[in-house]
């Protein structure tokens, strides 16, 4: 797997095909967990995503579409046509490489941009194809849902605190205040997490545990690779497709 510490040399050398691009976010996690979580969790899952796939491995985007958590400390945000210039200019510099598929993992929930910012590339583009696979927490087929909270998760609730647990139990604070909200997600559109819960979290951190987050990471990595082999080999079957 290649990534930041190779050369220049060692890139020419094994001319890859794949490249993984994480996406996170630094904004405020309620009081119990660290401003950089969706920046952590997209950096490790990149990183075991990659290495599955044999591909090259980009530093992950720290900073994202935060501009919803409004004023509340330690969040910082980029406006969306800054995020899709970026996207933008990272696809064309991989395209003139000989890189074939840009894999998206895109951690933070609020990053509306993306889709149509992908959409658009992949009719520019020439020989460069962006994928975003779905951000959802996997399951394990046959087995009891990972979580328990499942859809009333929005932020800094059993899904990310147990993912932390996992990756990095020692960022994690013991004062985890539960948030149950009874408003959509949606609602996140329309005013910010300040407003919605001045706590900062949208669901159940105190439900959370280390082995939920290592079951659900390993489910997610699975998930993921087989989601992009996939649609890997569908695109080449409909490239070829097209030139025949």
């Amino acid at each position: 797997m290649l990534d930041a510490a190779a050369t220049g040399g060692d890139i020419a050398a094994a001319r890859p095909q794949i490249a993984v691009l994480g996406i996170g976010a630094v904004e405020q996690h309620g009081r119990h967990l660290p401003v950089g979580t969706d920046f952590l969790i997209t950096r490790e899952l990149s990183q075991s995503v990659a290495a599955e796939l044999d591909a090259w491995l980009l530093p992950p985007i720290p900073f994202s579409l935060s501009e919803c958590h409004g004023p509340m400390e330690g969040t910082v945000w980029l406006k969306p046509i800054t995020l899709a210039a970026v996207l933008r200019d990272v696809a064309r510099s991989l395209e003139a490489q000989g890189v074939r598929l840009l894999v998206i993992l895109n951690s933070h929930g609020g990053n509306f941009i993306l889709e149509p910012a992908i959409e658009q590339l992949n009719r520019e583009l020439t020989s460069l194809r962006v994928v975003l696979p779905p951000e959802v927490w996997a399951e394990v087929p046959g087995e009891p849902p990972i979580f328990e909270t499942g859809k009333q998760e929005v932020h800094a609730g059993e899904a990310e605190t147990s993912t932390i647990l996992y990756y990095a139990p020692q960022l994690v604070r013991d004062d985890r205040r539960d948030g149950p909200v009874t408003a959509g997600r949606e609602f996140l559109d329309y005013t910010t997490m300040d407003r919605i819960n001045p706590e900062g979290t949208w669901g159940y951190p105190t439900r959370a545990n280390a082995a939920k987050g290592e079951r659900a990471v390993r489910a997610r990595v699975r998930a993921l690779a087989a989601f992009i082999r996939q649609a890997w080999a569908t695109l080449v079957a409909v490239q070829s497709q097209a030139t025949t």
